[in-house]
């Protein structure tokens, strides 16, 4: 079976796909820690909102064997179904590898965001044409991020500190809208090779992946997969193997370099009543000088609006 990018949550000894199917109408507190988490000032542990919630990514099994990252990562391929699947495409090496194994087997989508310096829709289409693959791209713009804002934080359960996960909730609709129902993704490729547990992103674009309908599959989580990765974080092998099936050079060798959505006008969904009660509640004053604040309370409140058991009248 393909590695599914799935998404579990603990709660009181609990465990589920969903914060809300677990705590229901409970009256819970918020979670001062799962809070700085979320707001990208503390080490990410997989922290929510929920005073006692964590989400549950399991370490990675690692399985021993000799065989080659190119032979591994194929084999996790081997079994994804042509015809109902589609591949996201970034800019980078990690799906670029996906895309060469995976060619004329699955159909390439690529974000094309209208908001400048944000776009990798160039490196994707350098990428197809060096493999001869079709490209499709999905055009967006600013207003198609915030428009999806409240739908994206009801679906991951937690609040953002940047609106860069909404991309993905915004491609896998329109793949989902075309008819597939798959999703190949490069995730998890960052995590195997660094060590790193993924706690804090994977859950989320996973249930993201699932909110728009459809099923995320991660090679790069494959157990045999993880055992070739590990101890390489500056991904040696997987770049060697991208120029080795026609990823050009300036991508195969192109360092890893984060991706932050730029700042957008949440203006119609911020809520000031609600973000004065969350400040309150968490004993902080509620600030907006950065985008990083800005996006932060925005999407707690959204996501205290939506959680009918939160308790703003005591202080966590």
């Amino acid at each position: 079976m393909n590695p599914r990018l799935a998404t579990q949550v603990q709660w009181r000894g609990a465990v589920g796909s969903s914060l809300r199917t677990l705590v229901g109408a409970e009256r819970v507190r918020l979670d001062p820690e799962g809070v700085r988490a979320a707001f990208g000032e503390v080490e990410p542990s997989g922290a929510t909102c929920i005073l006692g919630a964590r989400r549950a990514w399991p370490a990675l099994a690692r399985e021993a064997s000799a065989r080659p990252l190119s032979a591994k990562l194929a084999a996790a391929c081997a079994n994804i179904p042509a015809g109902s699947t589609a591949l996201a495409l970034s800019g980078g090496v990690d799906s670029a590898v996906l895309a060469a194994l995976l060619r004329g087997r699955v159909v390439a989508y690529t974000l094309a965001p209208e908001l400048p310096g944000y776009s990798e829709a160039s490196e994707a289409q350098a990428i197809a044409d060096g493999l001869g693959i079709a490209l499709r791209r999905v055009a967006v713009r600013e207003d198609d991020f915030v428009a999806a804002l409240p739908a994206a934080v009801r679906a991951c359960e937690c609040p953002l500190y940047n609106l860069h996960p909404v991309s993905r909730y915004l491609l896998a609709r329109a793949v989902q809208a075309d008819g597939f129902d798959m999703l190949v993704t490069g995730d998890g490729a960052d995590e195997v090779f660094r060590g790193t547990s993924g706690a804090d992103y994977l859950p989320i674009v996973g249930s993201l992946t699932r909110a728009a309908g459809l099923v995320a599959i991660a090679p790069f989580l494959d157990p045999l997969v993880a055992s070739s990765a590990a101890g390489d974080p500056d991904k040696r092998t997987l770049r060697a193997l991208a120029a080795e099936l026609g990823v050009p050079q300036a991508i195969a060798w192109a360092p890893k370099a984060p991706r932050f959505a730029p700042p957008m006008d949440l203006t119609r969904h911020h809520d000031p009543d609600r973000v004065a009660a969350l400040g309150r509640a968490l004993g902080r004053a509620p600030a907006s000088t950065t985008d990083r604040e800005r996006v932060a309370w925005t999407t707690l409140a959204l996501f205290a609006r939506d959680f009918a058991g939160l308790d703003l009248s005591c202080a966590a």
